[in-house]
């Protein structure tokens, strides 16, 4: 057998074969696409996104004003005479008579 034989015997590529393969081909590069496609900037994101920033701002407030709230001197009632003061100055003025009651309930 010749190097000449062993050629015209091997399988010739079908059609169908090639149409399959083109067809597999369009397939695979229709995901690839489908996956490559940013999506991040779908309208629910955005505005999930949105919310989630006034939500943070809002907290942000909140957090300042409770701070303050906490560590300052100030009304919470003029018309009624009623204060707040620093919690830290509170747990000191209330430590003592806490401790007192403390001490009459540890007596055998």
């Amino acid at each position: 057998m010749s190097h000449h034989d062993s050629i015209s015997q091997t399988p010739k590529s079908s059609p169908q074969f090639l149409f399959g393969a083109g067809v597999a081909f369009l397939l695979l590069l229709v995901l690839a696409g489908g996956l490559l496609v940013d999506r991040s900037s779908s309208p629910t994101e955005t505005e999930d996104m949105e919310r989630a920033e006034v939500r943070a701002k809002n907290l942000a407030e909140l957090s300042s004003a409770d701070t303050a709230l906490l560590t300052a001197y100030g009304w919470t009632d003029q018309t009624r005479g009623i204060v707040h003061i620093p919690i830290t100055n509170a747990m000191q003025l209330v430590l003592p008579s806490l401790n007192a009651r403390a001490a009459i309930y540890k007596q055998p």
